[in-house]
């Protein structure tokens, strides 16, 4: 017994030690430690307290399951061309056969989900009937029929585990390209059902700039071909007309005119061009085998930008070479001193690479970031070196390009989001509760825990100077965990401080009143010790358990201010159960061991 308490006072002092060192940065004044000092995190105070930046974005996770749903509509028309004419298995499929099957069936996505195949053939219906797709193709999708039409639809629980994965996925990317530019210390967490908030307490003006465009820039890196055998734009022109008698003021900077061999539309505004393609959308004018990119044009006379506007590019919609299969991207520079991003790819991505471009030489390969086409060069012969280049055009300085270039490698190093991811609040805000309620909010926390010991060291003489040691332990480990962990301290994780505090004192009350009870009875100070612990022991942790689960609650089902309140609570809720029960108990303890403690107890 005698050496367990030795070990336990050992890793006593320790967490002392430890928890003195991390507060060490937030106590001391600036500069003042030396370089090789191990810890460097600072306490890190809310937007209530210290005002910054605070941004919520939403992820369009059905966008993601949409891209599943193309896929699987492409791997279906290349499996039914294998299994229904007889084509090898090692063979590729080609467009041709492609087109000939759908003289005979119509293949569509209707909705994000959801893939549908109209045919009456009988052999087409034979090769995917029942479960051949669930089995053979992805088992994500259950098969069931509507009269002539096939419907392929993916199963509820799939689409929640794609969205939880997308959101986490995406909630881990803000991170790092946070992380990445060395910007203040994030509170990056998830909110609601495809919500992510960011608080960035304390940030500057710059850094809020840096992080709007770091967070902001999706770049997902596709390679597309160009159908240039369609002129799809010359045909939607009454659209366009439709197009401006329902939205006139988008309308009127949108038209339709030749460029080259094809037709195309175009706007100074992207968002009045985005606007237009979401009109043909609604009207079912995109094919679901077709997308639409777009281009951002600058045309200049002697050096200088007499003109500028976006125009659209009719591409496949099939994606067989992507960002994920890109292995290391670099930024180097062309004889003229032009930076350009280096792309190497991995090797299942370089033979994607090459098998594309051999299809498709003389067609245009459209390297696009999101829907933004960034070149479309013509593929003059197959690539097969496992490399590529994305040029930065425009009218801009060598440090500006440079600058586009350095942001598109991070981004590409560390990640791109899976689905969109759409702002839909930006705040700047200031301390919200102003110097005087920060001062008043802190001296009124020193005055609690002022009277609260106070009360203690009279009522209970020794033993509450023993719980003063312990209240005072309490708040050390507290702080250090909130410093270890990165938390930001807010007012309401204040209040929560406090009652924590209040809490822990009320466990030592619960302990002293059954030492009281053994004294009373007779028992010496050792037994009365033991006793008065032992008793109150799984009242204290029932009495814990039930605030502790409030406070998991609000932590995972709210925001802001509420979200620190629980926060600061359960941490406190740890830390007054073991000081309470252990701390306590451990001084008690080493002073009979040094009959500190002889006839009674000072209680």
């Amino acid at each position: 017994m005698e050496k367990k308490r030795l070990w336990f006072a050992i890793f006593l002092w320790g967490l002392i030690i430890v928890s003195i060192l991390y507060l060490a940065p937030t106590l001391m004044p600036a500069g003042s430690l030396p370089g090789w000092y191990p810890f460097d995190r600072k306490l890190n105070f809310g937007l209530d307290l210290k005002g910054g930046l605070e941004l919520k974005y939403t992820v369009d996770y059905k966008k993601a399951i949409l891209e599943n749903s193309r896929d699987l509509m492409f791997r279906l028309q290349e499996f039914i061309v294998h299994e229904k004419d007889g084509v090898p298995w090692e063979q590729k499929v080609t467009r041709e056969q492609i087109d000939e099957l759908k003289k005979v069936a119509t293949f569509s996505v209707p909705s994000y989900d959801r893939v549908t195949i109209e045919t009456t053939d009988e052999k087409v219906r034979d090769v995917i009937g029942g479960d051949v797709v669930k089995e053979r193709i992805d088992v994500r999708y259950r098969h069931f029929e509507e009269g002539d039409t096939i419907v392929l639809q993916m199963d509820n629980a799939e689409i929640t585990r794609i969205k939880t994965e997308v959101v986490d996925q995406t909630l881990e990317i803000i991170r790092k390209r946070i992380d990445a530019f060395g910007l203040v210390e994030p509170n990056v967490r998830s909110s609601g059902d495809s919500d992510i908030d960011v608080q960035l307490p304390g940030a500057t003006k710059d850094e809020m700039e840096m992080v709007r465009e770091r967070i902001g820039q999706t770049a997902r890196l596709t390679f597309r071909i160009v159908d240039n055998d369609n002129d799809f734009f010359a045909g939607v022109r009454e659209d366009l007309t439709a197009f401006k008698a329902a939205q006139p003021e988008k309308g009127q900077d949108v038209e339709i005119t030749r460029f080259g061999d094809r037709t195309q539309a175009k706007a100074e505004k992207k968002s009045h061009l985005v606007a237009f393609i979401h009109f043909l959308q609604t009207r079912k004018k995109i094919p679901d085998d077709h997308v639409i990119g777009y281009y951002f044009v600058e045309e200049a006379e002697a050096g200088r930008v007499m003109k500028s506007y976006y125009r659209t590019e009719y591409l496949f919609a099939e994606v067989r070479v992507s960002g994920e299969h890109v292995a290391r991207s670099r930024v180097f520079y062309e004889s003229n001193g032009q930076p350009y991003v280096s792309l190497t790819f991995t090797s299942r991505g370089g033979a994607a690479f090459g098998d594309l471009t051999k299809e498709h030489v003389q067609d245009y390969l459209a390297i696009m970031l999101d829907d933004d086409i960034n070149s479309a060069p013509v593929i003059k012969e197959e690539i097969t070196g496992g490399s590529a280049q994305i040029t930065l055009g425009g009218n801009r300085s060598a440090a500006e390009l440079l600058q586009e270039a350095q942001s598109l490698v991070t981004v590409l190093t560390h990640g791109a989001y899976k689905a969109p991811v759409h702002k839909v609040q930006d705040n700047e805000v200031g301390p919200s509760l102003g110097n005087d309620a920060i001062e008043a909010g802190i001296i009124s926390f020193i005055i609690g825990s002022a009277l609260i010991m106070l009360f203690m060291m009279f009522y209970y003489r020794l033993s509450g100077v023993i719980a003063c040691i312990a209240l005072a332990l309490n708040a050390l480990f507290l702080f250090a965990i909130l410093v270890a962990f990165n938390s930001a301290l807010t007012m309401p994780g204040l209040a929560g401080i406090v009652l924590t505090i209040g809490m822990a004192v009320d466990a030592n009350v619960l302990i002293f009143e059954r030492m009281r009870e053994e004294l009373r009875a007779g028992k010496s100070p050792r037994v009365s010790i033991e006793l008065g612990f032992d008793k109150a022991f799984w009242c204290i942790i029932d009495s814990q358990l039930t605030t502790a689960a409030a406070g998991v609650i609000l932590m995972n089902f709210t925001t802001g201010p509420v979200y620190g309140f629980a926060v600061t609570l359960l941490i406190g809720i740890v830390c007054s159960v073991f000081t309470a029960l252990w701390g306590t108990k451990a001084i008690f303890f080493w002073m009979l061991d040094r009959k500190l403690i002889r006839e009674t107890v000072s209680i």
